[in-house]
């Protein structure tokens, strides 16, 4: 049996709605001094492009990157395509690039890395990097050749930032427009949009500015925060108004009415923020460390703008309240009425049907299969345009213990010829190339005679017998130990310097203080079928040569990395969030059914919005599943909140249940559709308007499930609401006010 909820004061919630109001002037000054102070800190966040960092520290990849960052320094490859260059020209510009000094190695072989296509002559030359400012670099070579295009992972981040500064401010205007119309529309006066987006701006600017507290966030949340933030939080405000509207309208002051107002939006706010941080704070229970840092960066975005909107709001309100008033105008009228009465008149085949509906979501859901790398190709990148034509690059980087004796060396031979020997599920090969000592740097490990040594550099024979002799080499020597010892015996010698320094910079490249490192270049994108199998080939590959003694890097590495941990991460932030969310209801409630339905149908739109990529044949980017569970469960549930709270308080007010029904849809149909509307909005402009694949994926997965959401919130629920009145409500005043 519920109680009745009462907005008579008296309590803990009076006295603060009383102190709120009553020093209004001096809070509104303190919360805009703090935006004013936020503005300016917004330039010291520092922004993430990479995501092996979210990576846990027992991954392969996060061990692999520790290892070979003290013994290589931060290295990587980048490929470089030129369009109709003479095959003199690309030798040149291989030439210049050797001598960089950021550059470790330069390859490009005529053979394969030329190919005619479009009436043009494609020409790739591929660099390996030392410790050098890599996404620096990618700026360099493109001013330094004209044309050019560079791809690989520091080109991508650069081209990520570029996007981004170029997209974010006009997905930023084009949001604020849209929603300008839609609070327009649902207003109750013309005014009201201008206040709801002068509070927002204020709590999205203390937000934005304490992003420096953190040591860093990902690019992702960067590009994400200010509009979520807006769209998840909006309906705090609406919800504030539109109470504030009902109470001026029975006849109280405008004081009055906000005073009663936060008393009465105190529960239903306080509950809605915390379903929505539950959801998001779910996500900082993921192993891919990105929830942590979207999950705390939204969290507290929410708690901002629950601040932002008790603090700031009835200030802002009761100063503009005479303006308010004048532009006082008739709203929408949305049908909320109508569509209560054909839902009891057919509430159990309503019931029914969707139910059913939800139940197919769920099976079809669990047979999803997921991605975890980006999808969409049609994006003209560079990467993307070298890719088409040369095929992807995404090298690994292994490391493997070693030193310079003749045994670790052919251990190493024996492993390269294992790796070219693997095959693909349709019996191609599985790795393209491969770049280590022991094949670009196998002329420094060739055998030389005496006779030999004197044929390459025209010294007398009897003189190259007695070096041999006084260094203790037998008959024959290998070339990187005669080189060591040849500078010192025959001074600077052009030829023996030249051949030394080629020797030094094969060592720098491919040997560390306890390994040594192989680059692979797989014949296998991460997108393929059978890329999980080829993954575990390489590795037993690997380990049947050097056990455990290993370490892998690269995207396919950190893709398999991420895979492997996604199971557990659904897990957690399914069971995180569903129970975390169904408990803050029930206490709010103090009743079990009424959780228990509002759960149901916000996981029922989550399946159906799941299901549909399904149906589709395609494939669900793992954090973009991950991120719309957290926030469509999280904020979407509020919907529900106010719906069933205001059916609940009408019923207990010894309403009947039809009555009860039509009148909560015309109270709750304007904040529901506002707040649903906004945020399908900021998920569909996030969607189409950004060019970046896991931002995108992200916006497009959260629009399409807020809008089924808001029709089972709207549907399905009240027709539960009456299918269940008599436990939700109590059996005696059930069947007091029955039919």
């Amino acid at each position: 049996m519920t109680t009745k909820v009462s907005d008579s004061g008296g309590g803990i919630k009076d006295r603060l709605a009383k102190t709120i109001v009553r020093y209004r002037a001096a809070i509104l000054a303190a919360v805009v001094l703090v935006a004013v102070w936020s503005a300016f800190q917004i330039g010291r966040t520092n922004i993430n492009y990479d995501l092996t960092k979210y990576l846990a520290d027992d991954t392969m990849t996060k061990q692999a990157l520790n290892v070979m960052n003290e013994e290589f320094g931060a290295s990587e490859q980048l490929r470089l395509m030129f369009e109709n260059r003479a095959e003199e020209d690309i030798e040149q510009i291989a030439a210049t690039l050797s001598d960089m000094p950021e550059i470790a190695a330069v390859q490009h072989d005529p053979a394969v890395d030329l190919k005619q296509e479009d009436g043009s002559t494609w020409q790739l030359i591929t660099v390996t990097l030392g410790d050098c400012d890599a996404t620096a670099l990618v700026t360099t070579l493109r001013e330094k050749f004209p044309g050019v295009m560079v791809g690989g992972q520091a080109a991508q981040q650069l081209d990520v930032q570029n996007s981004l500064a170029a997209e974010i401010p006009e997905i930023m205007m084009i949001s604020v427009a849209v929603i300008f119309i839609v609070l327009l529309l649902t207003s109750h006066a013309w005014l009201e949009p201008v206040l709801l987006l002068i509070v927002f701006s204020i709590s999205i600017l203390i937000n934005m500015g304490t992003n420096f507290l953190f040591p860093d966030i990902s690019f992702i949340t960067f590009a994400v925060c200010a509009v979520l933030q807006l769209a998840l939080s909006i309906d705090y405000a609406i919800m504030l108004l539109h109470t504030w509207n009902a109470f001026c309208d029975s006849g109280m002051s405008a004081r009055e009415a906000m005073e009663k107002a936060l008393v009465r939006c105190f529960m239903r706010i306080a509950s809605s923020a915390l379903t929505t941080a539950a959801g998001l704070l779910s996500l900082l229970f993921m192993s891919f460390t990105i929830g942590f840092d979207i999950g705390l960066v939204l969290s507290k975005g929410v708690l901002i703008s629950v601040l932002g909107v008790f603090l700031v709001m009835p200030a802002l309100t009761l100063l503009l309240k005479t303006p308010l008033q004048k532009t006082r105008h008739k709203p929408l009228q949305l049908g909320g009425e109508k569509l209560g009465k054909a839902i009891y008149r057919g509430r159990k085949p309503v019931a029914i049907v969707l139910i059913a509906a939800v139940l197919c979501g769920a099976y079809v859901s669990f047979r999803n299969e997921y991605s975890f790398t980006a999808l969409d190709d049609s994006v003209e990148t560079d990467t993307a345009k070298i890719a088409e034509r040369f095929g992807a690059s995404t090298p690994l980087a292994v490391l493997i213990p070693g030193d310079e004796t003749d045994e670790s060396y052919d251990r190493q031979r024996a492993l390269v010829q294992d790796l070219k020997s693997l095959k693909r599920a349709d019996g191609s090969p599985a790795i393209r190339n491969i770049t280590a000592m022991v094949t670009t740097g196998e002329a420094a490990l060739k055998e030389y005679s005496p006779a030999d040594v004197a044929e390459m550099t025209g010294i007398d024979a009897s003189l190259i017998s007695a070096f041999f002799s006084v260094n203790g080499f037998g008959e024959t020597v290998r070339a990187d130990r005669l080189l060591d010892a040849a500078e010192a015996f025959f001074g600077k010698r052009e030829q023996v310097a030249e051949l030394k320094a080629q020797l030094d910079a094969a060592r720098e490249a491919f040997i560390g203080e306890h390994y040594h490192r192989m680059l692979i270049e797989p014949d296998f994108a991460v997108t393929d079928e059978d890329f999980t199998s080829c993954m575990d080939a390489v590795l037993a590959a690997v380990e049947r040569h050097y056990g455990d003694t290993f370490y892998i890097t690269g995207e396919p590495m950190s893709t398999y990395d991420i895979g492997n941990a996604f199971q557990s991460d659904l897990l957690n932030v399914n069971l995180i969030t569903l129970f975390a969310i169904l408990l803050i209801v029930i206490l709010s409630f103090r009743a079990l059914i009424l959780p228990m339905l509002l759960v149901l149908v916000i996981e029922g739109a989550i399946w159906i919005n799941m299901s549909i990529n399904s149906l589709s044949r395609e494939p669900v980017f793992f954090i973009s599943y991950l991120i719309c569970l957290s926030i469509q469960m999280g904020a979407t549930i509020d919907y529900g909140i106010l719906v069933s709270d205001q059916y609940r308080i009408l019923r207990s007010e010894g309403m009947h249940a039809a009555d009860a029904l039509r009148k909560t849809l015309r109270t709750s149909l304007p904040t529901v559709l506002t707040s649903g509307i906004i945020l399908i909005t900021a998920g569909y402009i996030i969607g189409r308007r950004c060019s970046i694949y896991y931002i995108s994926s992200v916006g497009l997965m959260l629009a399409r499930g807020t809008l089924l959401s808001v029709i089972l919130v709207l549907v399905l629920l009240p027709a539960l609401l009456t299918v269940f009145d008599r436990w939700i409500c109590g059996r005696e005043r059930a069947k007091k006010t029955a039919e």
